[in-house]
């Protein structure tokens, strides 16, 4: 009786480890979709991220985005440690809707399609080239904005020209008030002023890029060329950010254009 109780005891306990598990068959789970810059700028790369999960294994992963009502765009995504991937959305224009959804395939032919993200590029800067003051050789920034602007890394840029000698980038640390104005004035060196010239008789032009290289401005002196002549005359915008070109009598330089003589 005792061996039949053991041999019941042993069937009992090696019952469980007989029964096989049946693997998990569907699709991955797609997780933890972040976007870094979080708030991008224009012209500013945005990389995304996620974790991909399959017992199966992942045979691979597709970002898909939609800027505005434009076409689909695919993103093949690369697998870094701990099942976390990673694609790159190219720089877009200011105020641009994204759309970002991620597939991904597994061996068993699963698809999985996460839920739809969105991120929004942020909107213009608007600082502008304001006014230029030839024979003082310094011009005059306008931040047209309520919140102060961080200028490092911005770049000006004389007659369209991509020669070193034609551009100059702001320093680091220089900011501009908000519906302030900064004045730059010419330096040699490069280090407090742009190195570049400005010519009272032969006209000009100035782009303005922010840190991403996107265009914040431009200021165009050479297809209808105003001709500053002598001091205190200046060359800028009617008033503060207008499209119109004109020459004040005697300038505004650091104030509102709306104070200058024409």
């Amino acid at each position: 009786m005792k061996n039949i109780l053991l041999a019941a005891l042993a069937v009992i306990i090696l019952l469980p480890g007989c029964v096989k598990d049946d693997q998990y068959e569907g699709p991955a789970v797609i997780e933890q979709i972040t976007f870094n810059p979080t708030s991008p700028m224009a012209n500013q790369a945005i990389t995304v991220t996620c974790k991909i999960t399959d017992l199966n294994g992942v045979t691979g992963a597709v970002l898909k985005y939609k800027v505005n009502s434009g076409q689909l765009t695919s993103v093949t995504m690369t697998e870094g440690n701990n099942r976390i991937y990673t694609a790159v959305i190219p720089g877009q224009v200011d105020n641009a809707d994204i759309k970002v959804t991620i597939e991904a395939d597994n061996e068993k032919g699963f698809k999985a399609v996460s839920e739809e993200k969105s991120i929004k590029v942020a909107p213009p800067i608007l600082v502008y080239v304001n006014e230029c003051d030839p024979n003082a050789k310094s011009m005059e920034l306008y931040n047209a904005m309520t919140t102060t602007v961080d200028l490092s890394g911005w770049k000006i840029r004389k007659d369209g020209s991509v020669e070193a000698k034609d551009n100059w980038t702001i320093p680091s640390g220089v900011t501009i008030a908000a519906k302030g104005y900064l004045v730059i004035t010419q330096d040699a060196n490069g280090v407090t002023g742009f190195t570049f010239g400005m010519s009272a008789t032969k006209g000009f032009s100035y782009t303005l890029f922010d840190a991403n290289n996107a265009t914040r401005d431009f200021l165009d002196n050479l297809t209808n060329k105003i001709t500053a002549g002598a001091s205190p005359n200046t060359i800028g915008r009617v008033t503060d950010g207008a499209a119109q070109i004109v020459l004040f009598t005697a300038g505004s330089m650091g104030a509102s254009n709306a104070t200058g003589t024409r």
